[in-house]
């Protein structure tokens, strides 16, 4: 109906995919924001806890505290660099997708991938931090972390000491290795899937060959044998007397043989 037809934009932008690859690509473009602001709340929270820990009197420790915290703080930082970063990177190759049938799939595989990478930068980074201010501070960095300490998985199994701060680091990098591989085999897994789906796609929309008919195959011919050739005795034209083959004289008379 035309009381309708200022709609069909709005539908076809919406099935050729174009709406949902602009409407999730300005989604993480927000979130880089809020992620870079996050880092920056952290840098600023942690060094204002190194310098608490001064005030607070805690003699010959407040130095090694307010030193963690600072390294701590830098570590957030440039988390908040590098998350932003990341979602800014994938906002960009969702928007550069070209048009298809299966374009959930293909921003679900870069979702996947955003995912894995944001989960490898913030464990790498926490284990590192955390190994440093565990060093420096005597205690757990997540501990002043509040709610997002809490939320974040393993984050409390830092112990204290050197070998706590190693135990913690090899437990973080471990955990940022695994997911990123899980978050690369799915979105590796709708690749796939999207493969799958288009060649599908182009066998049905291909023309069925035509059926080509089997060739006759011809009766043999064969070359017709010579008839065999009778030899003629020969006489001698003398005494009649039957001659031998290849002799020039009659072996009778002894006449010879023409």
């Amino acid at each position: 109906m035309k009381i309708f037809a200022f709609l069909e934009p709005f539908f076809h932008a919406l099935s050729d995919g174009k709406l949902i690859r602009l409407t999730v690509a300005w989604v993480l473009r927000i979130l880089a924001v809020l992620m870079a602001l996050l880092g920056l709340f952290w840098f600023i929270a942690f060094v204002g806890i190194g310098f608490k820990a001064i005030d607070s009197g805690m003699g010959s420790r407040s130095a090694g505290v307010l030193l963690g915290c600072i390294l701590f703080a830098l570590i957030g930082l440039c988390w908040g660099y590098l998350a932003a970063g990341i979602h800014v990177f994938r906002a960009r190759s969702i928007t550069e997708l070209g048009d298809s049938h299966f374009t959930v799939l293909s921003i679900l595989s870069i979702l996947f991938r955003l995912q894995g990478e944001v989960i490898f930068v913030t464990y790498s980074l926490l284990g590192v931090g955390g190994c440093l201010f565990v060093w420096f501070a005597e205690f757990s960095p997540f501990s002043e972390m509040g709610m997002l300490g809490n939320r974040i998985p393993f984050l409390d199994h830092a112990g204290s000491g050197f070998l706590g701060g190693i135990e913690l680091l090899v437990l973080m990098l471990l955990l940022a290795f695994g997911g990123i591989v899980l978050c690369y085999a799915l979105a590796e897994l709708s690749v796939v899937l999207v493969e799958i789906a288009l060649n599908t796609r182009s066998l049905h929309a291909a023309p069925p060959e035509p059926v080509r008919a089997a060739p006759v195959l011809a009766a043999p011919q064969f070359a017709p044998q010579p008839t065999p050739r009778t030899t003629v005795q020969r006489v001698c034209m003398h005494c009649g007397q039957p001659l031998d083959a290849g002799s020039t004289f009659c072996a009778e008379c002894g006449n010879p043989v023409a």
